[in-house]
């Protein structure tokens, strides 16, 4: 499908499954009413519409304009979108938006106000230690945090282990509409996969531990090692306690082999890309002999892993990757993200070379990144990710 963007996109922050509009009552209209507009829904059975009726932060009805337009009612307010396209509110799965906004000037209620200018309304803040967590709770409380959070607990950083804290909390407890826990991290390996941070035995009782109580686990994994050693992990502690919706996840899957990625599928896993990283840079600096070896079809494989039997999500890395290729905000839009994994640009702005452009996604494919694949990646697609009636 091809979409012309037209100025001023309307993004639906809650949004799930309906295929024909609600009744209305006397007593429940809709609250608003958008209209004449082009609606994807990400909804298989209806991907696309005219209208969006809803009410209470919940979608009442999604269908063409004649059949949502006869729920309204005297105080129900209707909004002429003009043609332009309504999509679910967009999802950034892996970022560091709050946590780490100081690196770009950013205090919290700057980052909060940068992801919601953006076009955001839920992040992944992939690095949620107590301190910060505490101060996640105190925004929320203090009606600051007005995008949604998904908070993803450190259980190391490079060589520091920070012991198995995550068991004095609920896996995936939600504090409020805007705080919920999403799942432990682990960092793996860095500078593009020379350091390693486990041993076998120890990354083993880490994922197996967390795994056993249902927590999600996710990895920063950039290597082809550090991708053996936590696929290792995970079928461990998969044939130790079975769970086929585990949706454990692999961060940047930056290098990663054929065998590799079926592994992935076998286990359930939940790849999480950033479209913008530069595949140039990963293969100049970081893997400068699988160029010399011709293996550079092993880099930043998006199509491949969206075109293979299991989830991937996408993100933007916000600050550090615009930070790692040396530019300053702004950046990290969905619609940029977007753009970076049809066209495959980078932020670096170089013409991508064959190897890429091989690796290009759709716009139907990019769209579910960053909308109902990223939902999925945090158990919450009865909730967000598409236009759909309870959403």
């Amino acid at each position: 499908m091809r979409l012309a963007w037209r100025p001023g996109v309307v993004l639906v922050g809650c949004a799930a499954i309906l295929l024909l509009p609600l009744p209305a009552t006397s007593s429940d209209p809709p609250e608003v009413i958008y209209h004449n507009g082009v609606v994807l829904t990400m909804e298989d059975g209806l991907p696309r519409a005219e209208a969006v009726a809803v009410r209470n932060g919940r979608i009442l009805a999604v269908g063409a304009d004649e059949e949502v337009l006869a729920l309204r009612k005297g105080p129900t307010r209707v909004v002429d979108l003009g043609g332009r396209t309504l999509l679910p509110g967009f999802i950034d799965s892996h970022a560091h938006w709050i946590g780490d906004g100081s690196m770009v000037g950013y205090n919290a209620d700057l980052a909060v106000d940068a992801a919601l200018s953006r076009g955001w309304t839920s992040i992944n803040e992939q690095f949620v230690n107590q301190d910060r967590l505490e101060a996640l709770r105190a925004l929320d409380a203090a009606g600051r945090l007005r995008v949604r959070v998904n908070a993803y607990l450190p259980m190391n950083f490079e060589d520091e282990k920070f012991g198995h804290w995550f068991r004095g909390f609920e896996p995936r407890h939600a504090y409020s509409t805007h705080l919920r826990l999403g799942g432990i991290k682990l960092f793996l390996d860095h500078d593009w996969g020379t350091k390693f941070h486990w041993d076998q035995a120890e990354l083993d009782e880490y994922v197996l531990s967390a795994h056993r109580i249902g927590w999600q686990v996710t990895a920063h994994a950039i290597s082809a090692e550090a991708h053996d050693q936590y696929l290792t992990a995970v079928a461990r502690a998969q044939a130790a306690h079975p769970n086929p919706d585990a949706r454990h996840r692999v961060e940047h899957v930056i290098q990663l082999r054929d065998d590799q990625l079926t592994r992935m599928g076998e286990l359930g896993m939940i790849a999480s890309i950033q479209p913008g990283m530069p595949g140039d840079l990963a293969a100049e600096a970081g893997f400068p002999e699988l160029v010399a070896r011709g293996q550079i079809r092993w880099i930043a494989r998006w199509r491949d892993l969206v075109e293979s039997n299991f989830r991937t999500i996408g993100s933007t890395d916000t600050p550090w990757l615009v930070l790692a290729v040396g530019n300053q905000m702004p950046h990290g839009s969905p619609l940029e993200a977007i753009h970076q994994a049809v066209t495959r640009q980078s932020y670096l702005g170089r013409p991508p070379e064959d190897w890429q452009l091989a690796q290009r996604l759709t716009v139907d494919q990019a769209l579910r990144l960053f909308t109902i694949d990223g939902a999925y990646g945090t158990f919450e697609e009865d909730v967000k990710g598409s236009l759909a009636r309870g959403k």
